[in-house]
């Protein structure tokens, strides 16, 4: 019923109005009975499957930004009958989320996402792989798949450092390798970058000196390190144009190489996030195993008065 819903959500624009609305509104009351429901009972659920997706986005998938690539997996598991768990928002959405996504322009051959199945697929991993990517563009591939523990922290939130590589207009290579020096000699470098504080469009200065740890040229082909966090501010694209002086538009194809990840604290840590469970299935066998507790119905079925 909810996935139903979402559905009608999505092509209302495309659907005859009338219809759609009609429709969405019959399926609303179903929706939010489903929505309760499974929020009684998630928690047991053993058959949710977490998944950690490997993919690379390079070629001619360089255009796509966020929202296209989630939309193009979504689908994907869509046509493979892979089905997504729902969040509990007021508009349930799939459980997909990709990690330090990449903005149109800009590559990766290290990308994540991180999506939550009803069911975990019954195929091995690499068949799974198979059939999806048949389903994605050019350019677009999965290329690892890792069921997780539903405790498991984030891949944003271990992530340390981005490698990239920019392959340089030769003609362009000068002037970029005189700024780079420069950048690497300095104490600071300031960036005047757009955000809003307090609900406002302001424009505020980043350092980006701490946040570019490394700047080598190898001929034409420029190597960085960037921190990487969900804390750490900026398009990939505009923090290295901001310092070798080009537009964003100019570093299409920087592509990142890689990912350095920290160990997860909450994998070493799974008796922490484990006691609700266990001790619900100990409850449970301590009360059907004949021990000398007492249940007492205390419901005498009679009418409570007010006022």
């Amino acid at each position: 019923m909810e996935e139903g819903a979402s559905l009608i959500r999505a092509e209302r624009r495309a659907a005859e109005a009338t219809v759609a609305k009609q429709t969405a509104a019959l399926l609303a009351p179903l929706a939010a009975k489903a929505m309760a429901r499974r929020e009684a009972s998630w928690q047991l659920d053993s058959r949710r499957a977490t998944v950690r997706l490997g993919y690379a986005k390079e070629g001619e998938a360089l255009d796509l930004d966020e929202g296209d690539v989630h939309a193009i997996l979504l689908q994907a598991f869509r046509l493979e009958g892979l089905r997504l768990a729902l969040d509990f928002g007021k508009r349930p959405r799939p459980l997909l989320r990709l990690e330090l996504p990449l903005p149109a322009g800009a590559g990766g051959l290290a990308e994540w996402a991180e999506a939550v199945f009803r069911v975990e697929p019954v195929e091995t991993p690499g068949a799974v792989m198979t059939r999806l990517n048949e389903r994605l563009p050019a350019g677009l591939r999965i290329q690892s798949w890792d069921v997780l523990a539903p405790y498991a922290s984030p891949l944003g939130e271990l992530a340390e450092a981005s490698h990239w590589r920019w392959i340089c207009p030769e003609a362009q290579v000068p002037e970029a390798a005189r700024r780079t020096a420069a950048f690497l000699a300095s104490a600071e470098w300031l960036w005047e970058k757009g955000g809003r504080v307090e609900g406002r469009k302001e424009i505020k200065q980043v350092d980006l000196r701490p946040l570019v740890t490394e700047l080598r040229w190898d001929g034409a082909t420029l190597f960085s390190t960037t921190r990487t966090g969900s804390s750490e501010p900026g398009n990939p694209l505009k923090i290295h144009a901001a310092i070798l002086g080009l537009e964003p538009a100019d570093l299409r194809g920087l592509l990142r190489l890689s990912l350095d990840l920290r160990a997860d604290p909450r994998l070493a840590q799974a008796e922490r996030f484990e006691p609700k469970l266990r001790n619900m299935y100990e409850d449970a066998v301590l009360l059907s195993g004949g021990s000398n507790i007492t249940l007492v119905d205390e419901d005498d079925e009679e009418p409570l008065r007010l006022g």
